[in-house]
């Protein structure tokens, strides 16, 4: 079939119409194509004539998709003579092919008031052509892995699921390295070679690092040959070389429990590894502190085999009150060369520690408003007597013998009590809480508690009364807030009655969405008295502001925003 453009079609009788059709395109994307169609519509003889009641409407289809113009309207729209008038439609249709003939359908109906045949068409017998597909990237290498990854000498670096892109044949490889001293933090990119290839697939004989127990990583990128500039993105090796080394030291030891009352107690280790020959075994030792700063000499428990990496192994400790113990660690490969030695954390010995605590707000992950925001927690149940201690970040302890002014009850409490704690002027951002609970003596602390939660910045507009216009996105707002609070004090979320839309939702049911709002929020309220009834921390019950009817008042939007950022 012939291509429309340039095409002159004639439509009916009684007068005819003759549509000279042409187009441009464009390709926005190897998965479509879009025609521009200018149409000349034009009566066949001077003196004919279609007039009101009659109208013509154009459609444009290229492979499912279609455009639509209207060539004559049925009212305000007489048609006399020869002058043409252009029309345009525009169609983006579905095309995967280059330069090929899409078969387009132009067809003119009748749908005004009154029936005419004049200008009606149906016509599927010409095509267009569409644009070259557009330069795309090669895809880079799914897949890039080194062989083997201990090595004296030379390595492997193989890939493989490389591809062309469109118009884009691949002609290589660009390679570059990175090295790391502990297989974590790499240093820059530093380029290696470039291999000559039309291939998915590869390999390179590579090298180690020069410095033993170092890491080596690889990159490499696809080439061209529509240039640099469609070079595909870098995949990055999936694992390292290292510099044959001796063995080396556990990378993690931890001792627990941190407090302890008497032993025996359990080490934890992981990340030890082989050197040149595989790990044999372990040697244990211990060192002792009546201060946590001035430490005894290594004095070794054991030595023992196992080839294992990580492991678990009980080990004697101090059974003296007040007395640190810290653990050493060494590895030993089957040529019972040493590592250098991992050191533990200190435990300490102690009278019996004080019970976990718990919390109930915040909620992990949850998020105030309050830029002094409250802490609810119950004590575990012994000892008698204890303090809550409460931690914000890396800054220091409070406790309530030494910050009372933070906490309801002050002073220490007993045992499953209920303990609130309201923290200093915190900036907006996300915060780690820990609380764990001590005795009096400040000695014994229980495990520690943490949560994240995040202070946000106000979400609400000011509003002025008389100048400020209560709007549907106040009352979302305020919904919005109330169940971020809801949240952080471990309640449902609200389901609110009916959605509010700007310029849809009616004035009068206003007062009733305050009304949900308010009760959602005394819930709140109630769980923050269950852990005070104290001025400054317990919250008052609301005197809530008069309702009225219509649109809220600025008074009762403030006092809930208030109440909001004060919870």
């Amino acid at each position: 079939m012939a291509d429309i453009n340039g095409v002159v079609l004639s439509a009916g009788s009684g007068p005819t119409v003759k549509y000279t059709i042409t187009y441009s395109k464009s390709r926005p994307s190897n998965s479509q194509m879009t025609y521009s169609f200018t149409i000349a519509a034009a009566l066949g003889s001077s003196g004919s004539y279609i007039h009101s009641g009659y109208a013509l409407l154009c459609t444009v289809t290229i492979n499912g998709s279609s455009g639509q113009v209207r060539i004559k309207a049925a009212d305000n729209d007489n048609w006399d003579g020869t002058t043409p008038r252009y029309r345009s439609v525009t169609v983006t249709c579905s095309s995967t092919a280059g330069n090929a003939a899409q078969g387009v359908r132009f067809r003119v109906v009748s749908d005004g008031r009154l029936s005419i045949s004049s200008g009606v068409i149906d016509n599927s017998s010409y095509t267009v052509t569409s644009s070259a597909l557009l330069t795309t990237a090669c895809g880079a290498p799914t897949s890039c892995s080194i062989a083997p990854t201990v090595a004296e000498g030379g390595a492997t670096l193989s890939w493989s699921g490389a591809s062309s892109g469109t118009n884009n044949a691949v002609t290589g490889f660009e390679i570059q390295y990175s090295d790391s001293s502990n297989n974590a933090d790499w240093g820059n990119w530093t380029a290696l070679s470039t291999v000559s290839s039309s291939s998915g697939t590869g390999s390179l004989s590579v090298s180690p690092p020069s410095t033993r127990g170092s890491y080596r990583r690889f990159r490499i990128r696809t080439q061209g040959a529509a240039g640099s500039g469609y070079y595909s993105g870098w995949t990055v090796s999936s694992n390292s070389v290292r510099k044959n080394t001796p063995p080396g030291k556990a990378s993690v030891l931890t001792a627990s429990p941190l407090v302890y009352s008497e032993g025996p107690v359990t080490l934890t280790w992981s990340g030890a590894s082989g050197g040149t020959s595989p790990i044999k075994g372990y040697m244990l030792a211990s060192k002792t502190s009546t201060d946590g700063s001035t430490w005894t000499s290594w004095n070794v428990l054991e030595t023992f085999n196992l080839s294992a990496s990580s492991g678990t192994r009980a080990a004697a400790a101090s059974t003296t009150p007040g007395t640190y113990t810290k653990y050493g660690l060494w590895t030993i490969d089957t040529l019972d060369v040493y590592s250098a030695e991992q050191v533990s954390n200190s435990i300490l010995c102690v009278a019996a520690a004080c019970d976990e605590p718990t919390i109930a707000a915040p909620k992990n992950g949850a998020s105030t408003y309050n830029p002094n925001p409250r802490v609810l927690l119950t004590t575990g149940a012994q000892p008698d007597e204890q303090v809550a201690q409460v931690k914000i970040g890396t800054g220091s302890w409070r406790d309530g013998v030494n910050n009372p002014s933070l906490f309801s009850p002050s002073g220490s409490v007993g045992g499953s009590a209920a303990v609130m704690f309201k923290a200093e002027s915190q900036s907006a951002g996300t915060k780690t809480l820990t609380v764990r609970c001590v005795n009096t003596d400040f000695e014994a602390p229980s495990a520690e508690v943490s949560r994240s939660f995040t202070v946000l910045a106000s979400p609400f507009e000011a509003i002025a009364a008389n100048e400020t216009k209560v709007k549907a996105s106040h009352i979302t707002a305020l919904r919005t807030a109330v169940n971020t609070v809801r949240n952080y004090y471990g309640l449902a979320p609200v389901s609110w009655s009916e959605e509010i839309t700007a310029g849809r939702t009616k004035v009068k049911n206003w007062p009733l969405h305050i009304l949900e709002i308010r009760a959602a929020v005394e819930p709140v309220i109630a769980v923050i008295n269950q852990y005070s009834a104290a001025s400054g921390f317990a919250v008052p019950e609301p005197d809530w502001e008069e309702l009225g009817t219509g649109r809220p008042r600025a008074a009762v939007m403030n006092q809930l925003a208030e109440l909001i950022l004060s919870l």
